[in-house]
């Protein structure tokens, strides 16, 4: 008689402790600085750029120099993309102070002592990586659109045209690699 107590007992405890318990429906909120929250996706010459791996993948800011620099790079680092703001004029002091907005890679901004927004693609080729620029002179396309910043934490889009450098520095003009479809989602990195 006692054993069948016991057995009610805990059966009705079991019950009380599993009513209590909520169901995880996977709609929780990812903790900002969460790896699987960041995402860096591109496309080159209309091929996708391979999935970026988190470790190799970072947003990082400078602060002796208060330069901005995305990086994508897949597992194998056969690829990478790398997205530079460079500012002038002392506005820029923290991370969080590259606001929201587009980032042209027009060569006017450094006239004007605004910022310098550059890019370059690299790929390997076996041998060593081939790698493309921006370079305004062979180039006109580029652009960062930061959608927000809150100085810890970076999301956007980004295009560009780049063009192929040879080994003895000159480029090679007919050799132009378009990026599109770019989306960054980051963590940043002060250093």
């Amino acid at each position: 008689m006692k054993t069948i107590q016991f057995m009610k007992a805990a059966f009705f405890a079991t019950l009380v402790i599993c009513s209590s318990c909520s169901k995880d429906d996977g709609t929780q909120p990812t903790a900002p600085n969460d790896p699987a929250s960041s995402f860096f996706a591109a496309k080159a010459d209309n091929q996708a750029f391979p999935k970026a791996h988190i470790e190799f993948t970072t947003a990082k800011f400078v602060s002796s120099t208060k330069m901005l620099q995305i990086i994508g790079q897949p597992d194998d680092r056969k690829e990478t993309i790398t997205l530079t703001l460079m500012p002038f004029g002392g506005k820029v002091t923290t991370a969080a102070d590259w606001k929201p907005g587009t980032y042209d890679f027009d060569p006017i901004h450094v006239t004007n002592l605004e910022y310098l927004a550059s890019a370059e693609y690299n790929k390997w080729n076996g041998n060593g990586y081939d790698q493309w620029f921006t370079k305004w002179e062979h180039v006109k396309a580029g652009k960062i659109i930061i959608s927000s910043n809150t100085g810890t934490h970076i999301k956007g889009t980004f295009s560009f045209d780049a063009v192929a450098k040879n080994s003895d520095g000159s480029f090679n003009s007919g050799s132009v690699k378009k990026v599109t479809e770019g989306t960054f989602d980051l963590e940043i990195k002060n250093l």
